[in-house]
């Protein structure tokens, strides 16, 4: 099964100071934009989130403060958030855990740096609730958990390259919702039944799901 498009899709993956969606802040974020046609561009920007990564998303990420918030790193969401806005005009998102996470945390920076953006008719896939769904006998203690990783080897055969780099996170998972499809044809191949399914799967402990996903 293909994934067909009735208008642009986009990847979106974050790197943050932390997992705390109302207070931590973006430090780079990738949107990866496939057309109907099945062309992609890509947007990659970095981003001074103006205060402190956390040690555990340093040591995730290998970000540190004096980077992220240094002179040569990026310039404030506010100042670039009209050209993100505009790269998003008529899209649907996917992404990897991103109804948990990814999509909450760039709501609320708009919201907290006043860029207009609006979730109001768009379409959302999520990789990993299709991961769960697909996989429910899937062993964290003998398979690991259920992060991007793990999907890249489950349904790729490789290993993810670059991990936590925001661009690269996005062209995996893009790779991983195409195995998906391909792999399992019961699954519908166009995003409104696509995301139907992860709203109806959609798990309701957040927390839980944001730190695994994100792991």
């Amino acid at each position: 099964m293909n994934l067909n498009l009735d208008r642009p899709l986009v990847f979106l993956d974050f790197e943050t100071t932390g997992l705390d969606t109302e207070k931590d802040r973006i430090i780079e974020l990738a949107f990866v934009k496939q057309l109907p046609d099945g062309t992609r561009s890509t947007l990659v920007q970095r981003t001074n989130p103006g205060i402190e990564v956390s040690k555990g998303a340093t040591k995730v990420t290998g970000i540190h403060t004096l980077d992220a918030c240094g002179l040569f790193w990026g310039p404030p969401l506010k100042k670039v958030g009209q050209k993100l806005v505009d790269f998003l005009d008529g899209c649907d998102l996917a992404g990897f855990n991103q109804i948990a996470f990814d999509v909450p945390m760039w709501v609320a920076e708009c919201k907290r740096h006043s860029i207009p953006f609006s979730m109001t008719g768009r379409q959302q896939v999520d990789v990993r609730i299709l991961f769960n769904i697909k996989e429910p006998t899937w062993d964290r203690f003998l398979q690991g958990p259920r992060n991007l990783g793990a999907a890249v080897r489950h349904y790729c055969g490789r290993e993810l390259k670059n991990a936590h780099s925001a661009e690269a996170d996005c062209l995996a998972t893009a790779d991983v919702l195409h195995s998906i499809l391909q792999r399992y044809p019961d699954l519908p191949g166009n995003v409104p039944s696509l995301h139907e399914i992860c709203a109806r799967h959609r798990s309701p402990s957040r927390d839980e799901e944001t730190r695994e996903g994100q792991a």
